[in-house]
Order: C-alpha cells, then structure tokens, then sequence
C-alpha cells in the first residue's frame, strides 16, 4: 500500500476531496501530495501513499506546466470562474498584441498571492478572512516563468473534452500553456497579463498537465482510480 498515484483531478472539487476519496476507495491508511489544485482547476495531482510521504522532499517537482483559457473584459473576486465580477474593461487585446507583451511574462515576476488561497493572514488562510468580508492585502513574491505560450482556443476545447469537461468556449478568450516554478498561482500571473495589456482578465479554465516527470497523459481519473494504479516509488 505504499506508491505514488497520478490523479487526474476533476474540476469543482477540491484536492483535499479528491485526497480523500481515494484514501477511502483504496483503504489506504496515509496519503500526501506534491501539491494542490484550486478547486476550479483540474489536471494532475501527484498523490504520495503509505511510505512514500516521507520522501515528500525529494520527490518535490520544482516544475509544473499548466494551460489556462483567459476570458478578457471581467475580473472576478476569486480570479477564476467561481467568483463574482468585481471589474471589466471594454479593452479586449488582440492576438498581435498578447503575442507583443508575451516575452515580458518569461523570467522573474512578481504577483500578488489571491485572496481566495491558502496562504496564512495572521494565523488565518486567506479565503477565511475573504469569505467573512475582512479588508486585507495578499502578500506579494516573486515566481519564475520558464514559458509562457498562447494556443489556440479549438485546443482548449479538445483537452477539456479529452476530460470529459463540459465548458462553452466564449468569444473573447485567449489560452496559453505556462511552464513554471512551484509555487506560482496561475490566477494571478494572469493578473498580471491583463494589467500589462491595459486590461482586466479572468482565468476560466486552469489544467495542469504536468508535475515534474507526472503527466496528465498518464494521469487516472478519479472514477476510474483502483489499486493497479498505486505505482511503486522504484518507478520513479
């Protein structure tokens, strides 16, 4: 009972949910993870088993890529689908103009850390004192961009359909795939895309697809999850 399981977590659910129930599928005793999801976002989600939590250390996959579909023109509180509209703009960036800004999104950028995340405010998380309506300022840092992409939007229509995801593509939308740091929230470097386009934007669709060496391609879905996919630690 002790591996490593490739989740494919689905969208609305959070990664605590999905943690659990595999555990209570598979009757396993301790599970970890090399990181969460938000619960708007799907993709892979690396799942350490029995033993193989205490090499949480180094199994920890400094690079992680993500695809993430932008609809720009409203901004929510959250800074994904689930919010409500705090902001909108009637600029809406063209692809040259994306494509212009694109190479300033590679390298060292700094975000502000969103109210709706984990991060802890005084001994609270943060999406506490948010629900509860409390004034705050997210904490900033730094986080390094190795890549930074626009697809085409028919592609995010086929991987959401390729993950049994139901999802109306709108017209003023733009997807990208970024390849990055741990530790760098999607949602807000999409901020940061839209600030420097003179805009305000809304990160509709977050999949990650790869967690170090974990691809979504290998990934399992949580229905289908069974005990042959708890891999052993020598695999990897």
């Amino acid at each position: 009972m002790d591996g490593i399981i490739n989740l494919c977590k689905p969208r609305g659910m959070s990664s605590f949910h999905a943690l659990s129930i595999v555990k209570r599928r598979l009757k396993l005793k301790k599970v970890g993870h090399l990181g969460t999801l938000d619960p708007s976002a799907c993709g892979v989600l690396v799942l350490l088993c029995g033993r193989a939590t205490k090499f949480t250390n180094q199994l920890h996959a400094p690079t992680k890529v993500y695809r993430t579909l932008l609809i720009w023109g409203t901004q929510t509180d959250t800074l994904d689908s689930e919010g409500q509209v705090v902001a909108t703009s009637d600029t809406i960036p063209t692809d040259t103009q994306i494509k212009t800004v694109l190479p300033s999104m590679v390298g060292e950028i700094q975000i502000q850390v969103p109210k709706f995340s984990a991060v802890h405010i005084d001994g609270k998380r943060a999406y506490e004192l948010a629900r509860q309506g409390v004034e705050f300022t997210p904490p900033t840092k730094t986080v390094v961009v190795n890549r930074f992409e626009m697809l085409d939007t028919v592609q995010c229509q086929r991987d959401l359909d390729a993950l049994g995801e139901s999802f109306i593509l709108p017209q003023n939308a733009s997807y990208f795939e970024i390849e990055c740091q741990a530790g760098t929230y999607i949602r807000s470097l999409a901020q940061v895309l839209a600030t420097r386009l003179g805009t305000v934007a809304t990160a509709a669709v977050i999949i990650r697809t790869k967690v170090g060496q974990f691809t979504l391609d290998a990934a399992r879905g949580l229905d289908a999850i069974t005990l042959a996919d708890l891999k052993p630690m020598e695999e990897f």
